[in-house]
């Protein structure tokens, strides 16, 4: 049987931790799934948090002595997830802090299983949106996505810049192979964008599923640093540009 494995990057994530485990806990009894923290040198309770459920799942800890930030956090999270999976599994990486909403994982993982290599839950298709977001972010959000869009375009996607995805494994595992440690390149939450863009091209279908991101389901505070990101996005557009050229 198909399994799914579950990625939840962690930083100081203590406040949500809980509930997003116990969310899973739940839904684990529907979906096969195995969940892999990956914590990120939190200095709050985040892996007590995580302890906590480790003989009621199917529990890996990743743990970083220090904080490497999200790109690392990424990488080991996806190596630990493909050392596991078979070919024919499905590897998400979803959001710590409660705004991944669980209520679509089993369409998301249905679509993996049933041939898709890359399936993300969309704020811009039709059900997807933003409720308790601050204006000036939504703004800000939808224009980088709009940027992306253009210059790194793949018909089927739509949100270029959101968490919550999932993989076929066999996907990631090439990836992963081809590019050896270099797989994450950038410093910042451009590491997103980024796996995508190494799993791509060892994938042939690509769809979406509406995501209501709501933001007043998070308890932490954003680690996300802005103008860093959006340098790290402009970086991978101009490498986009070079190769093009």
């Amino acid at each position: 049987m198909a399994k799914s494995y579950v990625i939840i990057p962690a930083y100081n994530e203590g406040p949500n931790l809980g509930a997003v485990l116990q969310q899973l806990q739940e839904l684990a009894a529907t979906l096969p799934l195995a969940v892999i923290v990956v914590n990120d040198g939190s200095r709050d309770n985040t892996v007590q948090e995580a302890e906590r459920f480790r003989s009621l799942m199917d529990l890996q800890i990743v743990t970083h002595p220090v904080n490497l930030g999200v790109p690392m956090t990424f990488y080991d999270g996806l190596v630990a997830a493909a050392a596991r999976a078979e070919p024919g599994d499905c590897i998400f990486i979803m959001e710590g802090d409660g705004t991944s909403d669980l209520a679509v994982m089993p369409e998301m993982a249905r679509r993996i299983y049933g041939g898709d290599d890359v399936v993300i839950a969309s704020r811009y298709i039709r059900g997807g949106g933003y409720r308790n977001f601050p204006l000036q972010r939504t703004w800000g959000s939808n224009l980088v996505n709009l940027v992306l869009s253009v210059f790194f375009h793949v018909r089927g996607i739509t949100d270029y810049t959101i968490f919550y995805r999932a993989y076929r494994a066999e996907a990631v595992q090439s990836a992963l192979g081809h590019y050896g440690p270099g797989f994450v390149t950038t410093k910042s939450f451009a590491a997103n964008l980024e796996v995508l863009l190494r799993v791509l091209p060892f994938s042939r279908r690509f769809s979406e599923v509406p995501l209501l991101y709501d933001y007043g389901l998070k308890k932490s505070q954003s680690k996300m640093h802005p103008f860093k990101t959006l340098r790290e996005y402009h970086g991978l557009i101009v490498k986009r540009l070079l190769r093009r050229i």
